[in-house]
Order: structure tokens, then C-alpha cells, then sequence
């Protein structure tokens, strides 16, 4: 026993093979048995694609850059959706909406909720696929249940997202209101200025004014009309006073309104976002009722446990035979 090689064990396992074999039957027997006791469970599984936007505005009002909404989303995405699908938020509504405390026997207590998390855990496991993908496997001894909860949450990541999304546009949109009330109010105080303005120098389009009272001026002298020019040069002067200020308002005007109309569109998308629900992942397969289990292997059971329970006898002869033989 002190050098092992291969003759020495064979003949090691055929001088005790009557023992290792009687073991063998019953570790057999008695794993079998536990084996059976252990109920089974039944898998659904999803498989959903990320997608790369999830603002409707910049696919249909971004006058720029249009993203295209059928784009299938990257890592990133796929990580979000892991995040999402794992999150409390989800795994709470599951719970209540299954009864899952009862349907899970959790029994109540200080860290009942705790357990509960801990059971959802080890029944539901939400993975990347090969392809960028995202799969979602639900285990329950009820193959219903186990369809059943694999859709609710596909079904409530997608109002989980939709939520998230309008919350922030929601937000987006009373800034952007807040600020084009403001801008209207600046236009309606500069056109009120302008108006006055222009009523009280009797210059209403100083941009074409000062031309025209330049022909209109050399026309009369060309006439020998001094009273004329001399009404003309009136209004020179008064173009002069007040065209700087009818001029700067009249371009603080036309800058405001052009910003108004950058605000329109922003807020026309900050508005679709907001009320837009739509899905916002692409579902490739949605949970089915399994048909038969998917665990426990009661057959790797029973030879797992078979070849434990061999080695360790095999273990306790090659001790016994060492160490008490010789006494």
C-alpha cells in the first residue's frame, strides 16, 4: 500500500470489491430516494433585444441627426437591461403581484423580506446572450407560474423604462416652460418698445428709412425746393435720434424670436417624450409553459452521489489496511 500503482489497486478493488459494490447499491438506493423527495421545477425563458434609442423625438422631430428607433442597442444597452431587470423595483411588483411569499412559503419575521429576495435570486436569473442579447430565466415549481412571471417582468421593464423616461421629460418640459414664458414675456416688452417708439419719431422701418429719405432728399434739391429739404432734413435728424434704438430693437426682436422658435421644437419633443409609451426593447421569444422539468437531474444526482460514497469507502479501506492491519 505504501507505493500505489496501477496492478496494486486493481488488485486492491477486486480483493474488497464485495464491500465497494454493497456500498455502491445503497448509496445508490438511499440517494435515489432523497432524490425523489426533492420537487420539481419547471424553466421559462425570454430573450429580448436592447434598443439603441429610447427617445422618440430624436428619431422623428431632431432635425439633425435622425437616430433610427429599429437600431438594436450595444453592451451598454444590454448591461442597462441586466440592471433593470434585477432591480428591486421589478423584483417587488413580482412579488406582490404573485404572492410570492406564500407561493415561496417564506416564512414571516425581521429579514422575511430578506429570504424572499433571496429565494426570487436563486429562481430568477436574468443573463447576457452570446449576441448582445438579454435572457431571462425563470424557475418555479408551477410551469404557469414560471411563464407567468417571465412575461410580468418583460412586461414591467418596459413600464419600468417608460417611467424613467417620462419622469425626466417631464421635468425637461416645466424647465423649457418656465423658459419660453419668460422669452415671451422679453418679446412682448421689446415689441411694446418698439411700438412706442416708432409712434413717437413716426419711424416704422428704420432699415429702409435712411434710403429713402437720402432719394427723397436729393430729388428736392435737385427741384430747388427748400421747404422740402429743409422737412426732410427734419426727419434726417429725427431718424438720426432715434434710429441707433429703433434699430437695436428691431434686431433683439428678430433674435428673440428666432430662439423662440429653437424653444418650440424643444419643447414639441420634451412633450412626444413625455407621452410617448411605446417599447422600448424588441422581445425575440416570450416565456412558455414548459412542458416537463428542468431540475433537479436526478440521475447526475444519484451518480454523483454513487462515486462519493465508492471513493470515500475506497478511502476508508486504503486507511484501515495502512494503519490498523498491521496491529
Amino acid at each position: 500500500m505504501d507505493n500505489i500503482n496501477l496492478e496494486g489497486t486493481v488488485k486492491f478493488l477486486n480483493k474488497h470489491r464485495k464491500f465497494l459494490l454493497v456500498v455502491m447499491i445503497v448509496a445508490a438506493i438511499i440517494s435515489a430516494g432523497i432524490s425523489l423527495l426533492l420537487p420539481n421545477y419547471y424553466k421559462s425563458q425570454a430573450l429580448l433585444l436592447p434598443s439603441a434609442v429610447n427617445s422618440m423625438s430624436k428619431s422623428y422631430l431632431n432635425e439633425g441627426d435622425r437616430l433610427d428607433p429599429y437600431l438594436y442597442g450595444t453592451e451598454t444597452e444590454s448591461e442597462y437591461i441586466l440592471e433593470m431587470l434585477t432591480s428591486w423595483t421589478i423584483m417587488q411588483k413580482v412579488a406582490k403581484q404573485f404572492n410570492l411569499v406564500e407561493h415561496y412559503g417564506v416564512k414571516g419575521g425581521v429579514a422575511q423580506g430578506d429570504r424572499l429576495l433571496m429565494k426570487m435570486e436563486k429562481n430568477i436569473k436574468a443573463k447576457r446572450s452570446d449576441y448582445l442579447g438579454v435572457k431571462l430565466t425563470v424557475w418555479d415549481k408551477d410551469p404557469k407560474y414560471a411563464a407567468e412571471i417571465t412575461n410580468y417582468m418583460i412586461k414591467e421593464l418596459n413600464v419600468l423604462r417608460n417611467d424613467m423616461k417620462r419622469a425626466k421629460a417631464d421635468s425637461i418640459k416645466n424647465c423649457l416652460e418656465v423658459s419660453k414664458q419668460r422669452l415671451l414675456d422679453e418679446i412682448d416688452v421689446l415689441a411694446d418698445s418698439l411700438s412706442r417708439l416708432s409712434e413717437q419719431s413716426h419711424i416704422y422701418k428704420p432699415e429702409n428709412y435712411a434710403d429713402r429719405m437720402a432719394m427723397e432728399l436729393g430729388k428736392q434739391v435737385a427741384q430747388g425746393n427748400e421747404a422740402a429739404v429743409q422737412r426732410i432734413e427734419r426727419k434726417m435728424d429725427t431718424l438720426a435720434k432715434y434710429g441707433p434704438k429703433l434699430a437695436n430693437l428691431v434686431e433683439q426682436l428678430e433674435y428673440k424670436r428666432k430662439n423662440l422658435q429653437t424653444w418650440d421644437a424643444h419643447y414639441e419633443q420634451a412633450v412626444l417624450d413625455l407621452n410617448a409609451d411605446v417599447p422600448t426593447d424588441f422581445v425575440v421569444e416570450y416565456a412558455s409553459i414548459a412542458g416537463k422539468k428542468d431540475k433537479p437531474k436526478r440521475s447526475l444526482i444519484v451518480l454523483i452521489s454513487t462515486l462519493c460514497c465508492t471513493l470515500i469507502a475506497a478511502e476508508y479501506l486504503v486507511i484501515k489496511e495502512k494503519y490498523f492491519s498491521k496491529k
